[in-house]
């Protein structure tokens, strides 16, 4: 099988690894006919004593001084303290636990590789020789992935691929290891229950393992490399398996540069044309808009096209896309310009776009009236008539990843098979040009979540264990220990900060009983509390005055929703501004912080979504585990819709729509349809997110205060960086503020009470607090304080 030691065994011994395996004992024969023996080597006398140690010992008893003995356990001693104290560091750092020779010998066949275009599997073939050797294994195999991941061969030195089996969890080490995409590490696989089937060859018994899969940074699995010892051997340890890491980790890397090398100098032999297209596509590979402009561009110039169009593949959702669109116009130099619109999606399985990205095959049509796949009522609308199209796939990696779709051949009737070849060379490089722009975009997405999560995990914690065995010792406040006005629309929660967790506990259980896990829950709503940071307003009392406002509106409009919905509405109602920092969206994206990168729309929001989730999969807070798979997905899909509701910008469409939709006549808020029930449950979050103009007048003007000192910590902040500031924001214009009450409270809040109270007159309380809140703040804003 080309596995070295691991191959099968001939004549009932197992083939010694190449090169590393001790040579055979040689013999050669007399005169007369009798066998001689050579002289045995350092291996046979080495594997011998490892099997007979009980000889060993016998004979260093009868045969070696008191003197060796003792020389021999002190080298043992100082071998096992240097294995102890240093053993576990990194073996490219610390050369002197890493053979430097070792590092030569990769080093050199990496070298050879790029040199002579050694193809990939047997430059990892004569990799995994050379570390088989490093880690004083019994064998290697490697084995390639085929079919898209889910099937594995066996390379040998032949270059021959031998069907191995399927990947996947129980069944071998290899194909779990492949699986998973991780290292393993096996100290004695035939008491590992997770690999039945061993290695996956009944003709080597071997005892431990270290299979690593070797992954580039593209995300592909190009082969798995297994390393085994038998049990005359110590088993694999950390020193081991942090030694073949390294140096697989150092080698991907390596065979990545070569391969974006290759790519480099392939570039270099295009013709002039190509080249220079290329250039400019690469030169904005970092925006995804500016590379698809240039696309269209070079590819409407390069077969002289009157239009062009490029859609993208959604593959998820099996539909394709267009941000950018062609009305025909130049500027002053003559050059296309392509106009930026609202995004237009649509079904695969539809035009002629739709075909070509389903069959990977491109159309050349002549006449489009002709043809029956055509729709002439864009021509219609817009007076442009179409006479040929060329539409032609971009392919990446065996997949079509968009269509580039060209209109009207300006120096001809039709588009030439000379216009299919050139576009076909010009796509190879459109091709590249996306997946690495997606590429970079992903790497650039990953490192924004990295800075992001690192800030989070330097600020976050869970929950304290003493305030958690506190809880739990008695978790469910019973409503008739709930403090007063709790099931009301005014009440104030800060007298209570203690028991507001055992509170929010009682609310869950008063509406839904105990379909939580009262343990889960009390160290969830602790969690929630530890991240929600010390800002002026958007903290924990916010937190929890919008969930308790939720839950009152639960309690006046029953039947409204589902006890799955309710759930979603006032988890996500108190999770809605976990971690807020005190600034808004648009400091977020004028500031170019991490998490505006993160996330192009309602940004806090979306943070606080991810938040959530982050907090609902810790351990020990996992308050929707008894929930199947699909209904997990659609709890999250729900809060996330209510946490995003939030987003002040989304309010207003929500409660126009809402109010023509009531001006029509009244609504069953129980028998009405899912999407005005969506309409309802975002004002509702709206509104419970506003709740504090709604407390009674001296809160309500403490409350005001703590929003507008958030306000001007924001406003200094925007000072410092040059930035223009808004009047609420800014803290020399302080006197502003009733008046900026006032409209805050007559042209947003009201109009949301007032649409609510429509939708649900149980909530009519909330407007009318409303409106005498603002009859107060006009009151002073006109110098009237009586």
């Amino acid at each position: 099988m080309g596995v070295g030691a691991s191959s099968p065994n001939i004549a009932g011994k197992k083939v010694p690894l190449p090169g590393h395996g001790g040579a055979v004992r040689k013999q050669s024969i007399d005169t007369t006919g009798k066998h001689e023996a050579s002289e045995l080597s350092a291996s046979d006398v080495n594997s011998y004593l490892l099997k007979h140690q009980d000889f060993y010992i016998e004979y260093s008893v009868e045969h070696v001084s008191s003197a060796v003995l003792e020389k021999i356990l002190e080298k043992r001693r100082c071998h096992e303290k240097h294995r102890t104290e240093h053993g576990y560091r990194c073996p490219l750092i610390q050369t002197q636990y890493c053979d430097v020779k070792l590092l030569n010998k990769c080093e050199h066949i990496l070298k050879l590789s790029e040199e002579s275009h050694l193809d990939t599997h047997c430059l990892l073939n004569e990799l995994c020789h050379v570390l088989a050797g490093a880690l004083k294994a019994d064998g290697f195999t490697l084995y390639v992935p085929e079919k898209d991941d889910t099937e594995l061969c066996i390379y040998n030195d032949k270059k021959e691929k031998i069907p191995f089996g399927p990947v996947g969890l129980n069944t071998t080490v290899a194909a779990h290891a492949a699986k998973e995409q991780q290292t393993l590490l096996i100290k004695d696989i035939k008491s590992d229950q997770r690999f039945p089937k061993g290695v996956g060859r009944e003709d080597y018994d071997c005892h431990s393992v270290i299979c690593v899969p070797v992954i580039l940074p593209s995300h592909d699995l190009i082969g798995i490399m297994e390393f085994t010892r038998d049990e005359t051997k110590e088993s694999f340890g950390k020193w081991e398996l942090q030694t073949v890491n390294s140096l697989v980790s150092w080698v991907v890397v390596s065979l990545h540069e070569f391969q974006l090398n290759r790519i480099l100098t392939t570039q270099t032999k295009l013709n002039d044309f190509l080249l220079g297209t290329t250039r400019i596509m690469f030169d904005d590979m970092m925006s995804i808009d500016s590379l698809i402009q240039n696309i269209m561009m070079y590819t409407k110039g390069l077969v002289n096209a009157d239009r062009a169009s490029l859609f993208l593949v959604d593959e998820e959702k099996q539909e394709m896309y267009a941000d950018y669109f062609d009305d025909g116009k130049v500027d002053e130099h003559d050059r296309p310009i392509f106009e930026k619109k609202s995004q237009i999606r649509f079904s695969i399985n539809r035009g002629i776009a739709g075909h070509v990205a389903k069959t990977g095959q491109s159309v050349n049509i002549h006449d489009a009236y002709k043809d029956p796949r055509f729709n002439a009522d864009v021509d219609k609308a817009t007076g442009f008539v179409t006479r040929s199209i060329l539409c032609m796939p971009i392919i990446s990696r065996g997949k079509v990843i968009g269509v580039i779709e060209l209109v009207n051949k300006r120096d001809g009737d039709h588009f030439t098979g000379g216009d299919e070849n050139a576009f076909k060379t010009f796509a190879v490089y459109c091709a590249l040009a996306l997946h690495y722009s997606k590429l970079y975009s992903l790497l650039k997405h990953q490192q924004d979540m990295y800075n992001v999560a690192l800030e989070l995990l330097s600020f976050h914690q869970q929950c304290s264990e003493e305030e958690y065995v506190e809880l739990v010792a008695k978790p469910v406040m019973k409503p008739e220990d709930f403090p007063p006005r709790a099931d009301k629309f005014d009440f104030y929660c800060v007298p209570y900060l203690p028991q507001l967790p055992e509170l929010f506990i009682g609310l869950v259980v008063d509406l839904f009983g105990q379909v939580f896990d009262v343990q889960k829950l009390a160290h969830f709503i602790l969690t929630v509390r530890k991240n929600y940071r010390p800002v002026q307003y958007h903290n924990w009392v916010h937190g929890f005055h919008v969930a308790q406002t939720v839950y009152c509106v639960l309690k006046v409009a029953p039947g409204m929703m589902t006890d799955a919905e309710a759930q979603a509405m006032i988890i996500a109602a108190i999770c809605h501004d976990v971690d807020h920092r005190g600034f808004n969206n648009a400091f977020f994206q004028k500031t170019h912080q991490p998490l505006a990168a993160l996330y192009t729309t309602s940004v806090m929001e979306q943070h606080h979504y991810k938040q959530t989730v982050t907090i609902l999969q810790q351990q020990g807070s996992e308050i929707f585990s008894h929930l199947c798979a699909e209904d997990y997905k659609i709890m999250l899909e729900r809060i996330q819709q209510a946490i995003i509701a939030t987003d002040l910008a989304l309010y207003f469409p929500t409660q126009k729509r809402l109010s023509a939709i009531l001006a029509e006549g009244p609504i069953n808020h129980v028998t009405c349809d899912d999407s005005i029930k969506d309409l309802i449950k975002n004002l509702t979050m709206t509104a419970a997110d506003l709740s504090g103009v709604c407390k009674p007048w001296r809160v309500q003007q403490e409350t005001a205060e703590l929003v507008y000192e958030e306000f001007y910590m924001q406003g200094d902040e925007e000072k410092k960086r040059g930035l223009d500031v808004l009047p609420m924001m800014d803290r020399d214009k302080k006197d502003e503020m009733p008046k900026q009450q006032v409209g805050f409270l007559q042209f947003v809040c009201t109009p949301c009470y007032q649409t609510l109270c429509d939708a649900l007159p149980g909530t009519r309380p909330l407007l009318d607090s409303c409106k005498e809140n603002m009859e107060n703040w006009r009151r002073i804003a006109v110098g009237n304080t009586s």
